[in-house]
């Protein structure tokens, strides 16, 4: 049997030149998810281009809690309209110094801007910079799931230390966003969320490396296996990592990329899909 994963482009909305990479590798069938973030000026446009590919690719939200601005007034957390850098959110949430009633308005906002432009609920849940996964916002998290019909999947950033050494990709960094991931890994979501997962790497060393790195992301998969990935268009100057997504979007958008799925036998699922062909092996 072949096997799967659900390769997952994150950042939709965040600019045009990144939304329209997105959306072309998903109409060309080169995805299996996307991730929207609805916080930007962009997203009433934006969203409104995936009714294009609704039916190909499951399109879910990508929470934004940190550097950016929210929806919503946030006293607290963003005072002067900005959130938080990722570092200082994780000091935040293990310091247990966030107001999460602020944040999970904030959420339930981005999740409202979601289906009002789509017209649907989110086939899956996660958050930029991975903050879905930290202290107290993973319970925010949880609840927002569950208010969700249909139940959308979340994202395990989870996977254990044996599998993250086997691929031998930004270890260290690895081996720490799945120890902040592990209490939601083991939490009440078994059956919605994925077993395991790559895709992170170092991005200021590794960008010209992307199809080999990829590779290595296939190792030591489970079985409904998410990949996380970056693409864009032409590098934006005020990105720091639009280097990187134009080489994702080189390789994922070209020939090499189908050539390796074939040659080693990998199909592109998407979340319930794999979880049914798992369940009938």
């Amino acid at each position: 049997m072949p096997g799967r994963i659900v390769l997952c482009a994150d950042d939709f909305g965040l600019s045009e030149s990144i939304s329209r990479a997105i959306l072309d590798l998903a109409q060309r069938g080169r995805l299996s998810a996307i991730s929207c973030m609805t916080g930007t000026p962009h997203w009433h446009e934006h969203g409104k281009w995936l009714s294009e590919i609704k039916d190909k690719v499951d399109i879910g939200l990508h929470l934004t809690l940190a550097d950016d601005r929210p929806i919503t007034v946030m006293r607290h957390l963003a005072p002067d309209g900005k959130l938080p850098g990722i570092g200082s959110m994780i000091l935040k949430a293990y310091g247990g110094k966030l107001d999460l009633a602020e944040i999970e308005t904030e959420a339930r906002a981005q999740l409202d801007a979601f289906t009002a432009v789509t017209g649907f609920a989110p086939a899956h849940i996660d958050g930029h910079l991975h903050t879905h996964i930290l202290p107290g916002i993973r319970d925010v998290v949880v609840r927002l799931a569950a208010s969700v019909t249909p139940s959308p999947w979340v994202r395990n950033v989870y996977d254990t230390p044996s599998a993250i050494v086997r691929r031998g990709i930004a270890v260290p960094k690895t081996l720490l966003i799945a120890g902040l991931g592990h209490s939601l890994a083991t939490g009440n979501l078994k059956n919605r969320i994925n077993d395991s997962f790559s895709g992170i790497y170092a991005f200021s060393t590794e960008r010209r490396n992307y199809g080999a790195l990829f590779g290595r992301f296939m190792r030591a998969r489970g079985g409904t296996h998410l990949i996380q990935c970056h693409p864009g268009g032409l590098p934006d100057s005020t990105d720091p990592i639009g280097e990187n997504r134009a080489a994702e979007y080189k390789f994922l958008g070209g020939t090499a990329f189908p050539e390796y799925l074939a040659r080693e036998e990998i199909a592109l699922t998407r979340f319930d899909a794999g979880r049914f062909a798992e369940a009938h092996e």
